[in-house]
Formats: C-alpha cells, structure tokens, sequence
C-alpha cells in the first residue's frame, strides 16, 4: 500500500541523512504548511483519472459473512471538525449506546478544525498513526486525490453493496475505478434561495413557494420580483459571499453545468446564457445588494445551515425555496458540495469497524430525511421552507469541479470580472479555458 511504501522510505532516508549529517543536530525546514483546497459550503473516477462517477451500473458486491464481533474493548476514533458528539441526536444517542455495548467497542469523535484535517490526514497516515479510523471530510478532498494517493479504502469488500438503505448520491459521486470509497448515512445539503416575506408582503408580490409549487418559478418570475423590490435602499437579491455563489446556482438551474465528466462545459450556450442573465442582474438591472439580516435584500443564496447564522437575529419574516428554474431545464435542481465518510487506509479490522459504523446512525433513507428536518425545526419560520427541504433532500447535483486543484479559483476570478463589467461571459471564459484545463490535467495526473 502506497502509505506504508512511503513510510517506508521516510525511515530509510531518515537513516541515510543521519549518516550523511556526522551526528550534527541542527534541524532542517520544516515542512510547508499545505493550505486545504476551497470546500464547498463539498466530489468525483479512473486509472485515465475520472474524476466523475463511473457511468456504469455493476453487480452489487455480496454482503461478506457476517458472525459475532467482539472488539475486546477497542476505541473507535471517529474524525470531523465540529465536535459531533455535542449534537447527536437522543436517537443518535441510543445508537452508539447499543453499538458499544453490541461489539464491545468504544466511540471516540476526535475534532480537528476544517483548515487542518486534511494535513492531518496526510502527516499521521505518513507516519503510521492514524489520527482516525473514520473520518468525515468533503468529497472534493478524497476524490480523486487522496483516494489514489492511497489513504483512504474501499469498502466494497466490506459491507452489502446491494443493501438498499445506501442512498443514491453516495453510489453516483462516491465511486472512483469503480469501487465504492465515500459513504454517507444520509444527504442532508439542501441549497437554494432564503426569501423575506416581509419584502413579499409589503410589495404585494405573489409568495415565491406558491410559485414554486405550481411549477411556475422561474428565472423570469425572479427577475419580475427582484426589479420590483430594488428600491428606497432595498434591493433585488445579494451574494452569499461572492459573485459565484449567484453564479453558480444558476449556471445549473439551467440544465448546465461548470464541468461535466472531467469535461469543461462551463462555455456551452446554456452555461453562458446563465452567466449572461446574472451579469445583466449586477450591470444592467442593478438589482444586487443589500444585507439579507437586515432586511435590504430580497433574496438570498445559501445552505440550509445558513439560516443558523441569522434566524434568532432577523426581524423580518423569511422562506426558503429551491433556486428558479431557466429556460433549459425542465425540473428544479440542487447544486451542493457535499461531505462524506472515508475509511482510513490502515485502519484495524475494517469489516468488524464497518459493520459498527452502520449501527451508529439512522440509515433508513426517509426516516434519515424525517430527522434532518426535525432537527432543523428551530431554524426555519415555516413549514413551508421545511417542506421545500424536505424534497432537496435526496435531490443534489454534486458539484465536481471543486475537486481540480486551483480550478474554482480561476472560475471565481472570471465571474468577479463579469459581473464587474470587466469583461463579456465569452472573453472571459475563454481566457481561464487553458488555466481551468490544467487545474483538471494536473488533478487527474494527465
């Protein structure tokens, strides 16, 4: 295994350096700090280096034997960065609870903040000591990067791939050669558009969910809605946190897509058609602006998670809808970065550590769906935004390019010219093309 190759040759050259060196004592440089790529707020295969999931539809692998598993005591170290064990659910709780006493095991989270879990990973595999058995991280890291660069395994040979309770973004984004390396108990990224009712209401304008449920919201409605409000300091829609984050959303709610099959397919007519109408929202409607908390803001991009940043703070009432849809598509979309578990690539005992992970989480894909709202029941107003959630769930389009090395950083820049009149979708485009090919080249050993 390419680690333990590695390790390996660490000794090795450790010894011959200190050889070479006459006993002297003096330290050499340390190592770079290694800066953690732009993760999505999370994807992506092939010894050709795909980073896209494998098109094939293979044989499920066979569920391995099971029998009576007794882990002696051992600790389970489970790695994240927010500090899990504070917000497992009662249910959760129970879980883990029956888990420890089933497999005589004990479950550890070990928190490591987001900007060093990924050197974390790299420095304690190197050095053959883990700083966990199961980690969670965005899927743009681990494919196709850190699974071919050899630190995290598969499971087929694991668990039941035929299982039904694997849900269906897992299978489609989590697969690189055709093995099964990223796995979830759940999909719970819901992205779309935070709207302020009170602006709705004030303004008369029809409730974009109304709109959403009939099938009729659209970018046209949009647009109607955003020039309506932008006025008296009040305007139409704001960025999240930069121009892309508009950008983007709407590039796939048209049925396109930045990338597709490591493929760049940000310049094709539906792409820039999308990119054109939110350019026209900066430089011809004027209508971005605006703070969504305080209320000057109409509509605003985000996560699910976004609302927990402004709900207990913002006066005006708000919903939450999927982003409108553009003359190319035909169905609502979910554009999402996304986070997965990985099995480190040493871990001890993988089956039997395996077959504890699946007893620690609600692996029923609709009652793992029925949790995440409940869970965000406080943090949304209505039952319409929980609703509009509750079909996210299930429903995302990954969005693989933020697994090529300094690509999003070139698409980023090319946006932020756009839509500062800078430059035209076309010219722009067009001049990070070379630069966006080699991030995917170099990213995929080409």
């Amino acid at each position: 295994m390419r680690i333990k190759w590695l390790s390996t040759m660490l000794v090795a050259v450790m010894l011959v350096l200190a050889a070479c060196s006459g006993g002297n004592g003096g330290g050499g440089n340390e190592p770079s700090q290694q800066a953690a790529p732009e993760a999505s707020q999370p994807a992506s295969p092939a010894d050709s280096g795909s980073s896209e999931p494998s098109p094939a539809v293979e044989e499920p692998t066979p569920a391995p034997s099971d029998g009576p598993i007794d882990l002696k005591g051992r600790t389970i170290r489970i790695g994240q960065w927010w500090g899990m064990e504070n917000y497992l659910s009662e249910e959760e709780k129970e879980l883990q609870k029956k888990a420890e006493e089933k497999f005589n095991v004990k479950i550890e989270y070990v928190t490591v903040p987001f900007g060093e879990i990924q050197s974390r990973i790299i420095t304690t595999s190197v050095a053959g000591q883990p700083f966990a058995d199961i980690i969670m991280i965005p899927l743009e890291w681990s494919i196709p990067k850190m699974v071919s660069e050899g630190y995290i395994r598969n499971i087929d040979d694991l668990v039941d791939m035929a299982d039904p309770n694997w849900n269906s973004i897992m299978l489609k984004y989590g697969k690189y050669n055709g093995k099964q390396y990223s796995f979830t108990d759940k999909d719970n990224n819901g992205h779309g558009f935070f709207y302020n009712k009170t602006l709705i209401q004030r303004n008369g304008l029809e409730d974009p969910y109304e709109l959403q449920e009939r099938g009729e919201w659209t970018w046209d409605k949009f647009l109607e809605m955003a020039k309506a409000v932008t006025k008296d300091g009040v305007f139409g829609v704001s960025e999240y946190d930069a121009p892309s984050s508009l950008a983007i959303p709407f590039i796939y709610s048209n049925n396109a897509a930045v990338t597709k099959d490591d493929q760049i397919t940000y310049d094709a007519p539906e792409a820039l058609e999308a990119i054109q109408f939110v350019s026209d929202l900066y430089n011809v409607h004027k209508v971005v602006g605006g703070k969504w908390a305080e209320g000057t803001t109409l509509f605003y991009p985000g996560y699910r998670w976004a609302a927990y940043d402004f709900n207990g703070s913002m006066a005006d009432d708000w919903g939450y809808v999927f982003f409108p849809k553009g003359p190319n598509a035909d169905n609502y979309v979910v554009p999402t970065t996304i986070n997965m578990w990985h099995l480190m690539a040493d871990v001890e005992n993988p089956r039997e550590v395996m077959a504890v992970w699946k007893e620690l989480y609600e692996r029923d894909i609709e009652k793992g769906f029925d949790a995440v709202i409940r869970a965000e029941e406080a943090n949304f107003r209505n039952q319409e935004g929980l609703n509009t959630l509750r079909k996210m769930l299930g429903n995302g389009t990954v969005l693989q390019f933020f697994a090529y090395e300094g690509f999003s950083n070139y698409f980023n820049e090319a946006i932020n010219n756009i839509m500062a009149g800078k430059g035209t979708p076309s010219s722009e485009l067009a001049r990070i093309k070379p630069l966006t090919q080699a991030a995917i080249d170099v990213t995929l050993k080409k």
